[in-house]
C-alpha cells in the first residue's frame, strides 16, 4: 500500500512539474477559491440540515404531545364514566340481590338507577359503550347495559384479562358493539375498541362482574384515522402485541409499509419518547415516538424527509454551480492577468533560449524592478560575466599554445642536458667514482620530474622519490648527516598530490635544521608520515631540528588561513617566498617555490578545508601536516 501511495505522489509530482507556471497557478487559485468554498458551503448545508431536522423533531414533538393530551382526556373520561357508576349503591344492590325481584322492583330500578347509567353514559358522547357483565342469576339483563357474563366467556380480552388481573386494565381489541349479536352474523359489525375493565367487588371483595367502558379506536386515536393529516407524515400507534394501529387510505404508505415502520422502530426504539431516523429504498424518514402509559402503548409519528433532502439538494446544486461559475468567470480573469504578468519572463525565456543557442550578445531589457526585474538583471550580468570569461579563455588558450611551443623547446634543451649527465656518469663508474656517479644518478632524476610537467598532480610515491633524489644530493654536501624516513602504506602512496608540493617543504626542513648547532654534532631526521581521517589524507613532515617560537607558530598559522584562492597571482610566476627562512622565525625571500605559494596552490586546486598548519616546539621539532582530500589520482573518491 505505501508503495502505490508513493508511487501515485510521483505521478502527481511528475504530472504537476510538466505544467507551465500560467497552469500551476491558476489550479493554485481554483484550489484556494474551491476547497474553502466546498468546506463552508458543506458546513452550512449540514448545519441547515440539522437545523431542519431539529425544527421537524420539535415540531411532530409538539403535535405528539398535542394528540397525548388528548387521548390522555379520553382515557380521564373513560375512568371517570367507570367511577360514577361503581359509585351507585343502588346499581351495586341490584348486582347483590339475591332473589327474583318483581316486575314493580324492575321498574322503579328500571325508572330510578338504570336511567342514571344511561345519562352517565350519553352525557359523553365519545364513549361507545358502558357494559356491565355480572354473574348474578337473579340479576336481569337490561340492553345495552347490564349483560350476563355467561356472554363473553371466551373472548379473548376476558382471558388476558384474568390471565393479569389489576383493578383497571386498558386494553385494544375488535369487536361487535352489540354482545347479544352472535358470531352466525359474521363480523359486519365488528369495531375496534379501546377498552377500560374493572372488576366489580362488593361487599367484602366479593365478585359481582365486570364493568367495561368502550371508545372507538377511530375516536380515541382521532387524529390518526382524521384526514388532516399530509401524505409526508402519518400518525400511528403500536400497543403492548406491537398491533400496528394507523390509516390505511393514507398515500403515505404507498412508499413504506406499515410492517417495515414496525421492525425499525422495535430495532431502534430507546426509552420511553425519542425519534431516529433511517431510510427505505433510498428515501429517508424520521421517526418521533411518546410512550402512554396506563394503554401500555406508544404513539408516533414517521415523517419522510424526501422533500427536505431534496431542497437540501437543490441548494447544494446552486452553490456548486455559482461556485463553478465564479471559478471559471476568476480563472479567465486570471489567466488574462497572468499572461500580463508572464510576458516579461516569456521575453526573458527566449532570450535564455537564444543564449543557448550560442547568441552571447542578446539585449535584455529591462523588466522592472520586481522578482522578474531583478531575474532579468542577474541574467545580463551573468551573460557580461561568461562573455569576459570566453575572453578570458582565448587568451589563456593562445597562451597555453605558446607555452606548448616552449615546453617542446626546453624539452629538446633537456634532453641534451640529460644525455650529458649519463655521459658524466658512466665516466665516473669507469673511473671507479661511485659516490660521483650515484649523485649523477639522482641529480637526473631530479632534472627529469621537474623538467617533465606534463600534469599538476602525481602519485604521492612519485614526489616522495623525488625528496629521495634530494636528500641523497644534499647528504653530499652534509657528509651523510641527512636520515630520511618514509612511513607510507601502499594504498596511501597511490594518493593524488600537487607535484613539488612536498619538496619546498624538506628544503625547508634541511636548510633551516642543519643551521642548528645541536644538529651539527648528529644527525637531522626528517620522517613523512600519512594517515587519513573523514574523507582527507593528512601527510606530516617531521625534523628534529631548531624549532620555531610559538609566536612564530601561531602568527605563520594565522597568516595561512588569511591566504584566499587569489592572494597570490605570481604562482605560475617562478617565485615565492621561503616563511621559515631564519633561525628565529623571521621572513626573508628565497629563490624556492615557498610554504605560502604551496599553501596557495593546495587551497586553489582543492579548495577550503585543504592547506598547511605548522606544529612545533623551539629547541625541540618542526612539525608541519598538508591537508588535501583523499582522492586517487584518477580524480575519484578514494575507497
Amino acid at each position: 500500500m505505501r508503495k502505490l501511495i508513493v508511487s501515485a505522489k510521483r505521478s502527481i509530482d511528475g504530472l504537476f512539474g510538466q505544467l507551465s507556471i500560467r497552469a500551476k497557478l491558476i489550479l493554485m487559485y481554483v484550489l484556494v477559491i474551491l476547497i474553502p468554498t466546498i468546506v463552508f458551503s458543506s458546513y452550512l448545508l449540514g448545519a441547515n440540515y440539522r437545523d431542519n431536522i431539529t425544527s421537524i423533531v420539535n415540531k411532530n414533538a409538539y403535535f405528539l404531545g398535542t394528540e397525548k393530551n388528548n387521548i390522555l382526556n379520553n382515557m380521564e373520561g373513560m375512568e371517570r364514566t367507570a367511577q360514577l357508576t361503581l359509585a351507585d349503591r343502588d346499581v351495586l344492590n341490584y348486582l347483590l340481590n339475591d332473589y327474583d325481584i318483581s316486575a314493580e322492583e324492575l321498574l322503579n330500578f328500571n325508572a330510578g338507577p338504570y336511567n342514571h347509567l344511561q345519562h352517565i353514559l350519553y352525557n359523553n358522547p365519545n364513549i361507545s359503550n358502558l357494559r356491565i357483565f355480572t354473574d348474578n342469576k337473579f340479576a336481569h339483563e337490561i340492553w345495552p347495559i347490564i349483560f350476563k357474563e355467561s356472554r363473553i366467556v371466551g373472548e379473548e380480552w376476558v382471558k388476558k384479562y384474568y390471565a393479569h388481573p389489576e383493578s383497571s386494565w386498558w386494553t385494544i381489541y375488535t369487536g361487535a358493539d352489540n354482545p347479544l349479536v352472535t358470531e352466525s352474523r359474521g363480523n359486519s359489525g365488528n369495531y375496534t375498541f379501546v377498552s377500560l375493565i374493572q372488576e366489580i367487588k362488593y361487599p367484602l371483595e366479593r365478585h359481582l362482574g365486570l364493568l367495561q367502558v368502550n371508545m372507538r379506536l377511530d375516536v380515541f386515536f382521532s387524529k390518526i384515522y382524521g384526514d388532516l393529516q399530509d401524505n409526508s407524515s402519518q400518525l400511528m400507534a403500536i400497543d403492548r402485541e406491537s398491533h400496528l394501529y394507523y390509516n390505511g387510505t393514507s398515500l403515505f404508505y404507498e412508499k413504506i409499509t406499515p410492517e417495515e415502520i414496525k421492525r425499525e422502530f422495535n430495532r431502534k426504539t430507546r426509552g420511553e419518547e425519542g425519534s431516529f431516523q433511517f431510510s427505505h429504498n433510498g428515501i429517508p424518514y424520521l421517526c418521533v415516538y411518546t410512550n402512554l402509559d396506563r394503554l401500555d402503548s406508544h404513539l408516533l409519528t414517521v415523517v419522510s424527509l424526501e422533500s427536505s433532502y431534496n431542497d437540501m439538494n437543490k441548494t447544494r446544486l446552486a452553490i456548486i454551480g455559482s461556485t463553478l461559475l465564479l471559478v471559471i468567470i476568476l480563472s479567465i480573469i486570471t489567466y488574462k492577468l497572468l499572461s500580463v504578468i508572464l510576458k516579461r519572463l516569456h521575453l526573458l525565456r527566449e532570450s535564455m533560449k537564444k543564449v543557448r543557442q550560442g547568441d552571447f550578445n542578446v539585449e535584455i531589457p529591462h523588466l522592472g524592478g520586481d522578482e522578474v526585474g531583478e531575474l532579468g538583471s542577474q541574467f545580463r550580468q551573468m551573460l557580461k560575466k561568461m562573455n569576459e570569461l570566453i575572453i578570458v579563455a582565448v587568451n589563456k588558450q593562445a597562451i597555453s599554445q605558446e607555452a606548448e611551443l616552449n615546453s617542446l623547446r626546453n624539452q629538446i634543451d633537456a634532453h641534451f642536458l640529460y644525455n650529458t649527465l649519463e655521459n658524466l656518469k658512466m665516466m665516473a663508474e669507469v673511473e671507479g667514482q661511485l659516490v660521483i656517479s650515484d649523485t649523477l644518478t639522482s641529480l637526473g632524476g631530479m632534472m627529469r620530474y621537474n623538467f617533465h610537467w606534463t600534469h599538476h598532480y602525481v602519485h604521492l610515491y612519485e614526489e616522495i622519490q623525488h625528496i629521495q633524489n634530494y636528500v641523497s644530493i644534499m647528504n653530499i654536501r652534509y657528509s651523510g648527516r641527512l636520515d630520511l624516513r618514509i612511513k607510507l602504506s601502499e594504498q596511501l602512496q597511490q594518493q593524488e598530490i600537487l607535484k613539488m608540493s612536498l619538496q619546498p617543504i624538506v628544503e625547508n626542513a634541511i636548510k633551516h635544521g642543519m643551521n642548528s648547532s645541536r644538529i651539527r654534532k648528529r644527525s637531522l631526521i626528517i620522517e613523512i608520515t600519512a594517515y587519513e581521517r573523514d574523507g582527507f589524507i593528512h601527510i606530516v613532515i617531521r625534523d628534529n631540528g631548531a624549532g620555531i617560537t610559538d609566536k612564530r607558530v601561531q602568527e605563520i598559522n594565522d597568516l595561512f588561513q588569511q591566504d584566499s584562492i587569489n592572494a597570490e597571482a605570481s604562482i605560475g610566476g617562478g617565485s615565492g617566498y621561503e616563511l621559515i627562512g631564519k633561525r628565529d622565525g623571521s621572513v626573508h625571500a628565497g629563490s624556492g617555490i615557498g610554504l605560502r605559494n604551496v599553501n596557495l596552490r593546495i587551497r586553489l586546486h582543492y579548495g577550503q578545508g585543504s592547506g598547511i598548519h605548522i606544529a612545533s616546539i623551539e629547541g625541540e621539532y618542526t612539525e608541519v601536516t598538508i591537508t588535501i582530500p583523499y582522492l586517487i589520482l584518477s580524480g575519484g573518491l578514494a575507497e
